[in-house]
């Protein structure tokens, strides 16, 4: 089976209009975040910045996330999407390193090789029907998504294998 590099599927993916210095600063939506923070209790925003964080601990790129360890509580990260491959191998391995639980906001690139790698290690991935509308860097929410997300889990130590299941979007928006 052969999935396509990010790098690889430039030429298949719609582009968009987001300015080159504003693409990997994206936030979740906050009901989003709010009806998983009320579900895996977050003590740890793992790819944020001062202006977008939505928990007090938080890596940005002055501290990172790939360079420190993760520790105490539940990790949540919407990673930029120029580093998804980079963020989704560390919150593996810093799941099952440190006992934590991690919970990745990601398209749903279910034709990339770092899907398929995440999945492998992964406890849980949870589809999201629709496309969600993050918020721009300059604060405003914006008016469409070109893609679908999903949620990569990793809950610590678990052993169970990877389940996939579907979740409206609407649902948790309304939470």
């Amino acid at each position: 089976m052969h999935y396509t590099d990010e790098r690889e599927a430039d030429h298949f993916v719609n582009k968009t209009s987001t300015p080159e210095a504003e693409k990997d600063l994206w936030q979740t939506p906050v009901e989003i975040f709010k009806a998983l923070n009320d579900e895996f209790g977050f003590t740890v925003d793992v790819c944020a910045s001062k202006d977008n964080r939505l928990c007090f601990r938080y890596y940005s790129e002055g501290k990172s996330a790939l360079e420190n360890e993760w520790s105490d509580g539940a990790h949540f990260m919407n990673p930029p999407y120029s580093q998804t491959e980079r963020f989704l191998n560390r919150a593996s391995e810093q799941a099952k390193k440190n006992n934590i639980d991690v919970v990745a906001l990601v398209n749903a690139n279910t034709d990339t090789k770092w899907f398929a790698e995440a999945v492998k290690s992964a406890n849980e991935v949870r589809l999201l029907t629709g496309r969600i509308g993050f918020i721009k860097a300059s604060g405003g929410k914006s008016n469409g998504n070109t893609k679908g997300q999903c949620l990569i889990i990793w809950r610590g130590n678990c052993k169970t294998p990877c389940q996939i299941t579907m979740v409206d979007r609407k649902t948790l928006e309304q939470k």
